[in-house]
């Protein structure tokens, strides 16, 4: 048998690996909404500590992981300097909107990684939140 740290730190990853190509999955095929129930569906499975951050990680690497791949096939960068100076990020530049669609992701999983992990201790607590 294996220490319990040990299985904890495999288990997590192999949530946040899954999760993240759930996220990217989602986001490829247009369902871009799809980090927050994978989010939730963290945060019933995990226990608070380990959830919120798996769903924050799988929601950024997820979106991330899918610009990278397309900077890669097509090159995002013309796009992402129109983008940038809609926005305004003369400064920055292109980083802007590429660091404001890993936000999204990042956001998304970590509100439905939260919710989630609301939702679990709920349940199974037996009580509800507002009476304690």
């Amino acid at each position: 048998m294996e220490p319990e740290v040990v299985m904890g730190g495999r288990w997590f990853v192999l949530a946040v690996v899954g999760a993240t190509a759930a996220c990217a999955a989602g986001v490829f095929f247009g369902a871009w909404w799809l980090t927050f129930p994978v989010g939730v569906a963290l945060g019933v499975g995990m226990r608070a500590r380990a959830a919120i951050p798996a769903g924050a990680l799988a929601g950024a690497l997820g979106w991330g992981l899918l610009l990278a791949w397309g900077q890669w096939r097509i090159g995002l960068g013309p796009a992402a300097h129109v983008l940038a100076a809609i926005l305004g990020f003369t400064q920055v530049g292109p980083a802007g909107p590429v660091v404001l669609t890993c936000l999204v992701g990042f956001l998304l999983g970590l509100t439905g990684a939260w919710v989630g992990a609301a939702a679990r201790s709920v349940i199974f607590s037996g009580q509800s939140a507002i009476s304690r």
